[in-house]
């Protein structure tokens, strides 16, 4: 069975699952970094807002791994529910911008990866990254999503850029706190979620890594963005009385190794370089440059030696 038949084949037998009125559709979604993908779209006809259920995942599971349709077809349906709105949205969150002002956020993204499509966003570039703007929205089951802030906002808000802006920076650190861990410590709740981990890491990561730490939000999704929030780079770089390696680890995180010198650039961005070509999938890559923080300037110096 080729894609479109499993696309059909698919929505046909996910149909008789739910209530009448509800429809079926697929969409390409451009994601981050230019990556497209196929998403499911189930509408039920007392919402205005459906999730995407992205169906790569389930077409390698099916040609693959050997699953039948009707489990397919069970799996989506429990992602589905786990994920359905009960009541439409107030679409006053979006176009009344006193409503929309207070979850106004920022993320990161790589600059030359989605060029294309900053063109009708609101964005900053900055170093190699863009600063793009999102309006937040929590679901009561829940769940978080997002969407982004294009340039046609602004008329129907009647605002300027740099409102949003200055609104996004006062906001995102408030409802979305970063926090810092040192990375043995993230490993380890890692392996204590889940034992079998632990025969793949080697006997040294605790020396290795004693001197790294993660940082990202409390979410863990698109925490990058942490790294620009006012100050929490200076105050890290004093507590540790060190300048800091800034490294992209994705989207979700960058980790942050303290140093006294800068002689560990090139290792460590052919390390970087290395991580994204065989460990993060292309949508969540968020740089192949490390960063250096001053801390006696407090600020990043870049040079693009990266």
């Amino acid at each position: 069975m080729n894609y479109n038949e499993f696309l059909q084949t698919l929505r046909t037998q996910l149909l008789p699952l739910f209530s009448e009125g509800t429809s079926i559709s697929t969409q390409t979604v451009v994601k981050n970094n230019g990556i497209s993908q196929e998403a499911l779209i189930i509408r039920e006809p007392h919402t205005n807002l459906a999730p995407l259920i992205y169906l790569e995942d389930y077409y390698r599971l099916y040609t693959r791994e050997g699953a039948s349709m009707d489990e397919l077809c069970s799996i989506v349906y429990d992602v589905f529910l786990e994920s359905r709105l009960n009541h439409p949205v107030d679409a006053n969150r979006f176009t009344d911008f006193e409503k929309a002002r207070e979850n106004l956020i920022f993320q990161v993204v790589n600059y030359e990866k989605n060029a294309l499509r900053l063109s009708d966003l609101v964005h900053i570039r900055y170093l190699d990254l863009a600063i793009v703007f999102c309006c937040l929205i929590r679901m009561e089951n829940g769940q978080d999503s997002t969407a982004l802030i294009h340039r046609e906002h602004l008329r129907l808000w009647n605002v300027d850029a740099d409102t949003v802006k200055k609104q996004a920076l006062i906001n995102t650190p408030r409802l979305l706190p970063a926090y810092i861990q040192p990375l043995t410590d993230a490993l380890r709740d890692l392996v204590s979620c889940n034992p079998a981990l632990s025969r793949l890491l080697p006997d040294s990561f605790g020396r290795e890594s004693s001197s790294l730490y993660v940082l990202t939000n409390e979410t863990q999704t698109h925490g990058a963005s942490c790294m620009f929030y006012p100050s929490l780079l200076q105050e890290f770089a004093e507590s540790v009385s060190a300048d800091l390696y800034v490294l992209p680890s994705s989207i979700h995180e960058v980790l942050l190794l303290p140093t006294n010198s800068r002689n560990a650039d090139e290792r460590l961005c052919a390390l970087v370089r290395s991580v994204n070509g065989s460990q993060i999938p292309p949508a969540q890559i968020l740089s192949d440059t490390v960063y250096f923080f001053s801390r006696e300037k407090a600020a990043f110096i870049y040079d693009r030696r990266s």
